[in-house]
């Protein structure tokens, strides 16, 4: 039986996705334990993300030792056993382990948390005090990850995403000022495998089009990758650069989304960032998870999904984003 006002730590060593979907189990715990104190255990990139989940108290960021975050090499040991002390001396009674990584579980066993709620697989249970079935990668993810909260005696419930854009005003404000009153349209050509990503001509083609509906682009990505792009296309007057205008941080990128009229992009960290917020999304699989990791946020969405990147072309996305807008009540 758990205690009415357990500290609570919700853990995902994973990449941006994933810890956007981890968001959506806040709200549920934090009505079922309202006295509870939470806490988030994530990727030191992923933190600035982290930051945004609705009542969560304080953020714990390393990158583990035995994985990379995108663009850079694997944590140091150093900084991911200082974060795992830190986490130790702070006494968590609860831990929610939202992916099935037997490292993961080891290292919050180490952490000294009693109660370890996570996914069953491989030798990662012996790590747990409750392990749930596995996770099905062929059902969405929320679904699967709304199955932790049924091991502490919550009612199954349709989750969402959700992010609070409120901790970003300051950076919002000054991008709001740069960009001007033009209705922004976020778009995220890239992915972490380039070789499932629409060739940049196609979203070139497909912004061109929303240029002459009114909307702005506004181009996300990493700096190295929309460098890359421009040295390829061009400057293409009239478009916004999220590299350009902000620090390069992620809490840049999660603001610049934040203010957009409508997103589209591949299945990656960007794409789950603009669900949570409420923008209105299309999402690419080329291909992908659709039926997993298909837009599981708070506002409206749409998916092309196709067996690969040449399959798909600025036409047909443009008529799916004038499908999205539509059904969000947009132009």
């Amino acid at each position: 039986m758990f205690r009415p006002d357990p500290k609570i730590l919700l853990v995902s060593l994973d990449n941006i996705g994933d810890l956007v979907f981890a968001s959506a189990l806040a709200a549920p715990l934090k009505r079922r334990f309202p006295d509870s104190e939470l806490c988030v255990w994530c990727k030191a990139y992923a933190a600035d993300a982290a930051r945004l989940i609705p009542g969560a108290a304080r953020v714990f960021a390393a990158d583990p030792f035995w994985d990379r975050s995108p663009g850079k090499p694997k944590g140091p040991l150093g900084d991911f056993m200082g974060a795992l002390l830190d986490i130790r001396r702070e006494r968590f009674s609860l831990a929610l382990l939202c992916s099935a990584s037997m490292k993961s579980a080891a290292a919050v066993f180490a952490a000294g948390i009693p109660e370890r709620v996570g996914f069953e697989r491989r030798l990662g249970r012996l790590w747990l005090s409750q392990a749930v079935r596995a996770p099905d990668a062929g059902r969405p993810a929320l679904e699967e990850l709304s199955r932790l909260l049924g091991a502490l005696g919550i009612a199954p419930e349709p989750l969402r995403c959700r992010l609070d854009a409120g901790p970003l005003a300051g950076r919002r404000a000054e991008l709001s000022r740069a960009v001007g009153s033009r209705p922004l349209a976020a778009l995220h050509p890239f992915a972490g495998d380039r070789a499932r990503c629409v060739p940049l001509r196609e979203w070139r083609g497909f912004a061109e089009g929303l240029g002459s509906n009114g909307y702005s682009p506004l181009w996300i990505g990493s700096s190295a990758e929309l460098k890359s792009f421009r040295a390829e296309s061009g400057e293409l007057e009239g478009h916004w650069w999220i590299d350009r205008l902000g620090s390069g941080a992620l809490a840049d990128t999660a603001a610049g989304i934040s203010l957009a009229a409508a997103f589209a992009g591949h299945d990656s960290g960007p794409l789950h960032l603009a669900a949570a917020f409420g923008v209105p999304c299309l999402g690419i699989f080329t291909p992908g998870e659709p039926r997993r990791t298909f837009p599981q946020g708070v506002g409206p969405s749409r998916v092309l999904a196709r067996p690969g990147p040449e399959s798909l072309n600025a036409a047909e996305m443009s008529a799916e984003f004038a499908q999205l807008l539509r059904g969000a009540g947009k132009r």
